[in-house]
C-alpha cells in the first residue's frame, strides 16, 4: 500500500515529467510487485507445511516456524558458562535452577563442520527443555581442525564423558546416567565416540544424532562433495587414507553392542539430505540396535540454531525419548 500511494503521488504531482521521474515511479512498481511475490512465496511456504502428510515432527502453524528467535534461559533453568572441564577447554553446564546433586547428563557436541562453532549457538531450547524436565546439560567446546585431527576429537569427546562421570561432581551434578548428544559435525563426534568407547567410563546409555554425518567418505554420495572433508577435516583424500575414513565413519563402527540411537533430521536439509541420516537408520536396524528415526518436516540444515516453535516440539520429542530409554528418576512433563 505505501509503494502504490508514492507511486500515485509521483504521478499526481508530475513526477513523471521527465525520465528521471518517469524511471523512478516504475522502480517503485516494480519493488511493489516484487514484495508482493515474497509475500505470497512465504504464504505458500506456510500452507505446505501445514499440509504435509508424513509421519514425524509437524511445525506448528504460523510465520514462526520459518524464522527462529533467542530466548533466555527461562525461570526454572540454571545456565553456567565456560566451566573449565579441561585444560584449555570450557563448556556451558544447564541445569534446573533447584535439583538434588544426582542428576542424568546429557554430553552435547556442538556443529560448525569441524573447524569452528560454539556451544551457545546450537540446541539452546533443548538445553533448555532438558533442565526443566530434571537434567543437566554439559555443552563442551573442543579442539577445531585443521589444528588437530578429527581422531583428536573424538578422542576429546569420549574424554568428556570420563570427566563427567568423574569431576562434574565437583560442579554439583553427581552423574547418574550419560547420554551423548550433537549436531551436525558434532552429531559425527557424538556418534563416533558412543560407537567406539572401550572402557566403561566412556561408555555411554544412549546417543542422539541431529542431522548428523554419519558417512565420512560419502559412498552413496547421499550428499554434494565437500572439499573441506579431504583438505582441511581428513587432510586426506579417501584414495589416500580409506581406513581413517572407514575408522572415522559411525556407519561403519555399528557393532552388537552399540548403544541406543534417536537420530532426527530435517527433511529439507540440503546440506546434509536426509538420506544420510536413512542410511545409518538403515544400518542400525540391520545390526539388531535399538534406534528411533524422527524426521522433521520442512527442516533446514541446524534449524535448531535458534528457538522456534519447531525447535521446542523436536526437544520435546528428544527429552521424552530420553526418559522412556534411559532411567532417569525424574518424572517426565506432560
Amino acid at each position: 500500500l505505501v509503494h502504490a500511494a508514492v507511486v500515485g503521488v509521483g504521478w499526481i504531482l508530475g513526477g513523471t515529467d521527465n525520465l528521471g521521474g518517469l524511471i523512478g515511479v516504475w522502480l517503485l512498481a516494480f519493488s511493489a510487485l516484487l514484495l508482493v511475490w515474497v509475500m505470497l512465496r512465504t504464504i505458500y511456504a506456510v500452507w505446505r507445511l501445514r499440509h504435509r502428510i508424513e509421519g514425524s515432527v509437524r511445525p506448528p502453524r504460523g510465520l514462526a516456524t520459518l524464522v527462529g528467535r533467542p530466548v533466555p534461559a527461562p525461570d526454572g533453568v540454571r545456565e553456567r558458562l565456560h566451566v573449565e572441564w579441561r585444560e584449555g577447554l570450557t563448556a556451558d553446564l544447564t541445569t534446573p535452577a533447584r535439583h538434588d546433586c544426582r542428576l542424568p547428563v546429557v554430553v552435547y557436541v556442538h556443529g560448525g563442520g569441524w573447524t569452528s562453532g560454539d556451544p551457545q549457538r546450537q540446541a539452546r531450547d533443548l538445553y533448555h527443555e532438558l533442565a526443566l524436565a530434571g537434567w543437566a546439560v554439559l555443552a563442551i567446546r573442543y579442539p577445531l581442525a585443521p589444528h588437530v585431527g578429527v581422531e583428536h576429537q573424538v578422542e576429546v569427546v569420549r574424554a568428556a564423558v570420563r570427566w563427567t562421570r568423574a569431576d562434574l561432581a565437583e560442579h554439583g551434578v553427581e552423574a547418574t546416567h550419560v547420554v551423548l548428544a550433537g549436531g551436525s559435525a558434532g552429531a559425527h563426534l557424538a556418534s563416533t565416540a558412543a560407537l567406539t568407547a572401550e572402557h566403561p567410563s566412556e561408555r555411554v546409555e544412549a546417543c542422539v544424532a541431529l542431522y548428523g554425518i554419519f558417512d565420512m567418505a560419502n559412498r552413496n554420495r547421499t550428499r554434494a562433495p565437500w572439499g573441506i572433508i579431504p583438505n582441511t577435516v581428513m587432510q586426506a583424500t579417501v584414495a589416500q587414507a580409506p581406513n581413517r575414513y572407514r575408522d572415522l565413519s559411525p556407519l561403519d563402527r555399528i557393532t552388537d553392542s552399540s548403544p541406543p540411537f534417536l537420530v532426527v533430521h530435517g527433511t529439507r536439509d540440503t546440506l546434509v539430505p536426509v538420506g544420510e541420516a536413512e542410511q545409518f537408520v538403515a544400518a542400525l536396524r540391520e545390526a539388531n540396535r535399538p534406534v528411533e528415526f524422527v524426521p522433521v518436516v520442512g527442516a533446514q540444515h541446524a534449524f535448531d540454531a535458534l528457538s522456534s516453535p519447531t525447535t521446542r516440539a523436536t526437544a520435546a520429542v528428544i527429552r521424552t525419548w530420553l526418559h522412556r530409554r534411559v532411567a532417569t528418576g525424574a518424572a517426565p512433563r506432560t
